[in-house]
């Protein structure tokens, strides 16, 4: 069966479509899901084993789809002023699931989605009171530590749970130790000159390095050592010291060392790049040649089955797809209206 790309999109500060497109790999074709009017969609997920059932968070509650983007059912509602903003299919037992919101929560299922309940509310601390209420943006499992959570807030830095879910622990006081450098000092959204360094996009960690999370934040990419207690900058901005604003950052399903980031130039930027490595994180090189990113490099989709294919989106409407590992591209724009890009999946 032909993949899907999905690309969730919002129109909270531009554009006319909020929603979910979805296409086929094959096809130029963009069609909008029939989620509910002005959902915004800011996370998209897709069944690793299935890749009919596609699970979406959004503004207006959780949703899946059991045909491949066809039709949709609500699992959970939102209840003001919550939103969902990420979701976690756990690697080794499938039937767990996790979806993040804000305010900082978690809902959890043990039956492939069919129940949830609200876990305990993260004993973290709201660090940038002012901005907005902090939303788990990404989760992590590495398949040999199936109890370990890792998890990325925006504007609140990262956490970690060590009994899935249940308990967290802060992993952010020494990003804010780091923000006191004043190239990874930044403040936008409050006064608080730490707010870069908490402003964190995404998350994953390598099946080969169980215990290092890599964060993607407003400052760059950053690696934690000594179980997420430790932060070290891995210097992107050493490939162009302009851009070094961390969008995303993936481990790729087939290969455990292999990871692939977005970085831009700010987060409404004009420029933007994908970059891979493939010693976890060590050295980065760039792989979107051939291509102008216009806008920032918001998300980037590695398939599960196919090595040499990429799907990327840039937040004003660019999308690109390779299948040959970033030799050549091409470029499937949105579709005319469509709100600013958010999130990307295939499957």
């Amino acid at each position: 069966m032909n993949t899907n790309v999905y690309v969730g999109v919002s129109n909270r500060t531009g554009g006319e479509i909020s929603g979910l497109l979805r296409r086929t790999a094959a096809s130029d074709q963009w069609s909008l899901a029939p989620l509910p009017a002005d959902t915004h969609v800011h996370a998209i997920t897709v069944h690793p084993d299935d890749p009919a059932i596609v699970y979406a968070a959004a503004s207006s509650g959780l949703y899946r789809s059991r045909d491949r983007g066809e039709s949709w059912h609500q699992l959970i509602a939102s209840h003001a002023p919550e939103q969902f903003w990420s979701v976690l299919i756990h690697p080794t037992h499938p039937r767990t699931i996790l979806a993040g919101t804000a305010p900082l929560g978690l809902h959890r299922s043990d039956d492939g989605g069919e129940t949830w309940r609200a876990m305990p509310r993260p004993a973290i601390a709201e660090r940038m009171i002012g901005a907005f209420p902090s939303r788990v943006m990404r989760m992590a499992v590495a398949p040999s530590k199936p109890d370990t959570i890792w998890a990325a807030m925006e504007v609140n830095g990262a956490m970690r749970s060590d009994d899935g879910g249940e308990s967290w622990i802060d992993l952010s006081d020494e990003l804010v130790a780091l923000s006191r450098q004043p190239h990874l000092s930044s403040a936008i959204l409050t006064k608080d000159t730490s707010e870069g360094m908490l402003d964190v996009h995404a998350l994953c960690v390598s099946p080969a390095a169980p215990d290092t999370p890599f964060l993607a934040l407003r400052m760059g990419l950053f690696k934690g050592e000594q179980r997420g207690a430790h932060w070290s900058d891995l210097n992107i901005g050493q490939h162009a010291a302009h851009l070094r604003y961390g969008r995303d950052v993936v481990v790729a399903p087939w290969a455990a060392t292999t990871l692939f980031a977005c970085v831009a130039d700010s987060s409404r930027g004009k420029a933007g790049r994908l970059y891979k490595s493939e010693d976890v994180g060590a050295t980065w090189s760039q792989i979107d040649r051939g291509v102008r990113v216009n806008s920032t490099m918001m998300a980037v989709a590695v398939d599960r089955t196919d090595r040499g294919a990429l799907h990327c989106v840039a937040r004003d409407g660019q999308s690109f797809s390779t299948g040959d590992g970033g030799a050549s591209w091409r470029e499937i724009p949105l579709p005319t209206g469509a709100g600013s890009a958010v999130a990307i999946a295939c499957g």
